[in-house]
């Protein structure tokens, strides 16, 4: 009996959650901050067409609007939602700023046409409704992790091609990026090679997994099939500035290696911090959203908020 690959994958994630869920209660709380919850930004009652609005704590509207951080979650594009990184978002925003969350839907339920749909929806609402809740949309950060960084970068390229708009068939959204940021990221969707090395069983077949779900019911026949990975969709187009948070003892440093030569072939103004095996064997993937209270995680969001004020 052949093996079902996406279920491989589906199994993997289920036990991923599972294993972040039992966590949960050991991390530590930020604080100095609060939140507007699960705010709707389509009006269908889906539970993953919601986002979180994070503020300073004693921020009001009298004090004039916040430099804006959007943040595109990570989880394999198969798991994940806004509440996850909250301890790390809560920290950002009571560093000074006006930061919003997305959930979106998965793989499970959708393509990666639907994901980027749902991103710009978000993003249209924020750009209908933000200034009056605080967002100064004229300094504003994307940034994700893991899949999120794809997402991230994703967006940034749609958003400056009307080409690959109507290759996702999303609506643009009216303001700028000044930067983006990505930390531990999955840029190159042709090289999934999460579950398993490549050139064996496990490794290609889920693989081949994750871009059937990408693509979706219409399979090689998506328009958006050429257009998936960031070295694909990036051609030709003048982005914003780029920070990289990185480790070299993160489980997907490879994909971040390709990161940094794409980006030095293409002149695209780019930063990066990456942690070397010797800071320590603690340093897993994404590990400054997860541990934001970490020696190291500060100095890299940090670093990452000074990039982000730099190109304000």
């Amino acid at each position: 009996m052949a093996t079902d690959w996406k279920q491989v994958l589906f199994d993997f994630w289920d036990m991923i959650k599972k294993n972040n869920d039992a966590g949960w209660k050991y991390g530590v709380d930020s604080t100095g901050w609060r939140k507007e919850s699960h705010v709707p930004y389509i009006g269908d009652y889906h539970p993953m067409h919601v986002m979180n609005l994070y503020y300073p704590e004693n921020w009001d509207a009298s004090q004039g609007k916040l430099p804006t951080i959007i943040y595109i979650h990570g989880g394999g594009w198969l798991y994940g939602c806004v509440d996850d990184s909250e301890r790390y978002l809560g920290w950002l925003a009571a560093q000074g700023y006006a930061v919003m969350a997305m959930n979106y839907r998965l793989l499970q339920e959708t393509d990666l046409q639907g994901l980027v749909s749902d991103i710009f929806t978000a993003m249209r609402w924020l750009d209908a409704y933000g200034p009056a809740r605080g967002f100064d949309l004229e300094k504003v950060l994307v940034t994700g992790d893991s899949a999120g960084g794809h997402l991230t970068l994703l967006t940034a390229c749609i958003r400056e091609s009307k080409q690959l708009q109507q290759i996702y068939n999303v609506a643009p959204f009216g303001f700028s990026l000044n930067a983006l940021a990505v930390s531990c990221p999955c840029v190159e969707t042709d090289s999934l090679y999460i579950n398993g090395e490549q050139g064996t069983e496990q490794g290609d077949g889920t693989a081949q997994a994750y871009r059937d779900l990408m693509l979706g019911e219409d399979g090689e026949d998506a328009p958006w099939r050429d257009y998936m990975s960031y070295s694909q969709a990036s051609k030709g187009l003048n982005l914003p500035p780029l920070f990289l948070i990185g480790s070299e003892s993160e489980s997907l440093y490879a994909q971040s290696q390709f990161l940094i030569r794409h980006v030095a072939q293409t002149g695209q103004e780019f930063e990066s911090l990456v942690w070397k095996k010797e800071d320590g064997p603690h340093l897993l993937h994404v590990f400054n959203i997860s541990y934001w209270e970490w020696k190291e995680s500060l100095e890299s969001n940090q670093r990452m908020l000074d990039f982000f004020k730099k190109h304000c």
